[in-house]
């Protein structure tokens, strides 16, 4: 007898012994697997912002380019209003010049055409020697005068004309210089695109795993629930029947009425969607979709004697001849894997 008591002892040590060490166990995993989720989007997150900070930065080179490129069409359309007047300028030269050369010529050529006696007859007309000599200073002044205005004409014409080649080579410069940023700015417009595109992508893939991680929280919350309550999934007894989930609320006691008939489940196609009562689905969690019972109803579903506390949450099954659906982690806790007959009684 002694015997047999010592032996139900050392078994109900090593029992428990095991739930502790599977408990520890869960614990650790959902830290280091909830650790590496948060590290996931956290890193997609921060390359998100680096690359939103280079567009910025792009973004700002282009308004800076912009700017230069004003500025330097600006100073060119300037140099073009100089140009069009240095062209005026230069022809007015031009006209003035041959007109000027035209006189001087006309006047050689009379003074050639003169000839030494008609010189000397003008010389001897004159009244005295004084007369004479200042009829002889006009005429080489006349002369002296019309060759200093050709001289003064044709530089001028040469000033003018270097100052067009000099504007013409500012203007071909000023050109290529926005020619020049043009082209940069659409180098950084298609930097921008690109940076676009990859943040576009990272987008998705920051939505992904999100979308990961929140799925791996549903089902850490459910393995540390199961963790939590892991040594009463051997120990706990009610009526003839095993319970392999957690206990229901505190005070809750059976009320004796109860339903039968065929239960299904429902799991990964619904996983994250919205409930009828508008909790979140998780279908790790022990709960349950009933036609008409109010929500968080609790019952004990029992199949083929093992059983399963469940709380009602959603609405269904929407298959004729089912009674309940059970959420993917109640259906395994009680040995169904397709649909079943049970039994369900209400506790209040």
């Amino acid at each position: 007898m002694l015997n047999r008591k010592s032996e139900k002892s050392s078994y109900t040590y090593i029992r428990l012994l095991c739930s502790f060490f599977l408990t520890a166990a869960c614990c650790f995993l959902i830290v280091v697997s909830a650790a590496i989720a948060e590290s996931g989007s956290r890193e997609i997150s921060d390359g998100i912002a680096r690359s939103q900070q280079n567009l910025d930065r792009t973004r700002d080179e282009i308004a800076q380019l912009d700017q230069r490129i004003a500025t330097a069409q600006q100073y060119l359309g300037q140099r073009r209003m100089e140009l069009a007047d240095a062209t005026t300028k230069l022809r007015n030269a031009e006209d003035m010049y041959n007109e000027t050369l035209n006189l001087y010529e006309g006047r050689i050529s009379a003074i050639y055409k003169l000839g030494e006696s008609n010189y000397l007859a003008i010389m001897l007309s004159s009244e005295d020697i004084s007369d004479a000599f200042a009829r002889s200073s006009y005429l080489s002044r006349v002369s002296e005068n019309d060759e200093r205005l050709v001289k003064q004409v044709k530089a001028q014409a040469e000033s003018i004309r270097q100052m067009r080649e000099k504007v013409d080579d500012l203007k071909q410069s000023q050109a290529e210089d926005v020619n020049g940023l043009i082209i940069r700015r659409q180098q950084l417009e298609a930097q921008i695109s690109s940076g676009k595109a990859e943040i576009d992508s990272e987008m998705a893939e920051l939505t992904r795993a999100q979308s990961r991680e929140q799925q791996q929280e549903l089902e850490r919350a459910a393995e540390e629930s199961a963790a939590i309550d892991a040594g009463n999934i051997y120990s706990s007894v009610m009526g003839p029947s095993i319970i392999v989930s957690n206990q229901p609320p505190a005070g809750l006691q059976p009320t004796g009425v109860a339903i039968s008939g065929i239960a299904s489940w429902y799991g990964p196609g619904f996983q994250g969607n919205s409930t009828a009562n508008g909790e979140i689905y998780n279908m790790y969690g022990y709960t349950a979709a009933h036609k008409s019972l109010p929500f968080n109803t609790w019952l004990k579903v029992t199949h083929e004697g093992r059983s399963v506390f469940v709380r009602i949450n959603d609405r269904g099954p929407y298959v004729g001849g089912r009674i309940i659906d059970l959420s993917l982690a109640s259906a395994q806790a009680i040995g169904i894997s397709g649909i079943g007959f049970v039994s369900a009684e209400v506790y209040r």
